[in-house]
């Protein structure tokens, strides 16, 4: 079973959601990331414009324009100089104080969507022709030392893996180091990397679960093929975060115009 963790708790209702965007609606991936940011643009958005001091913030606004203006003449006395400056740093900081915290608490539903988002968008089940390379990381002993069950796995001493072909439908690998198991493949879903539970992981759990606190192998980085939002750009633009962030960013600045936020 695997374990859920603090930013995890929306996952279920949001997998629904998602669910029915693809299956009954048919929509794309990038279209349904869209309507997820556009959810946390809102929520967050919302968020902030009620935990915030909105006329106090609309009359610093207002006063640090006319400072800044001010800064802007060519003539002027270096001790009224000093004071325009001095003010706009106050003015500036109490703005700043006025928006960070509620700032902090309206990026709490995002951090949801950021969580449900990377389970559900980044990578996808390899086929069943796809070269495997499963890179251990801080292993403690030689590689000759632990042996593969279930594939005919090869050390690549240049990649520094393991290698060999995705089992098919109803078969599973197991690397062995005696008779402990250290790994099992394939994990539970898809996935990038498997570890050790860590601290972090009571926030933002890993969906395929975690390595036996006895392995002695601490991490096992996968080759598995991410998915392809956008067929556009560089690689770095095409996963799910690059849209996700794009349509975020869209979305609230939107949102604040129309909503006059301040």
């Amino acid at each position: 079973m695997t374990d859920f963790a603090l930013f995890d708790l929306l996952s279920p209702l949001l997998s629904l959601v998602d669910e029915v965007l693809s299956n009954s609606l048919a929509l794309a991936p990038v279209w349904r990331i869209a309507i997820f940011a556009a959810l946390g643009s809102a929520v967050s958005m919302l968020l902030f414009k009620t935990l915030s001091n909105q006329a106090e913030l609309a009359v610093l606004k207002q006063e640090i324009k006319a400072v800044q203006k001010e800064l802007t003449r060519s003539e002027m006395e270096p001790g009224r100089l000093r004071k325009v400056i001095q003010q706009n740093l106050k003015l500036t900081g109490r703005q700043l104080w006025l928006s960070l915290w509620p700032a902090l608490v309206a990026s709490i539903p995002i951090l949801f969507l950021l969580a449900f988002s990377s389970n559900q968008f980044s990578v996808e089940t390899p086929k069943s022709d796809f070269r495997v390379y499963v890179m251990p990381q801080d292993m403690q002993s030689s590689p000759l030392e632990f042996e593969w069950h279930g594939v005919n796995a090869q050390w690549d001493a240049r990649k520094k893996a393991w290698t060999f072909y995705q089992p098919g439908p109803g078969q599973s690998a197991s690397l062995m180091s005696g008779s402990q198991k250290q790994l099992s493949l394939p994990t539970s879903v898809p996935t990038s990397v498997i570890h050790h539970k860590r601290w972090w992981n009571y926030l933002f759990a890993n969906p395929a679960g975690y390595l036996d606190a006895n392995a002695n192998i601490g991490m096992f980085v996968f080759n598995t093929p991410t998915q392809i939002i956008m067929n556009w750009g560089p690689g770095w633009m095409r996963g799910w975060l690059f849209a996700f962030m794009l349509f975020l960013v869209l979305f609230s600045v939107a949102i604040k115009v129309a909503w006059k936020i301040h």
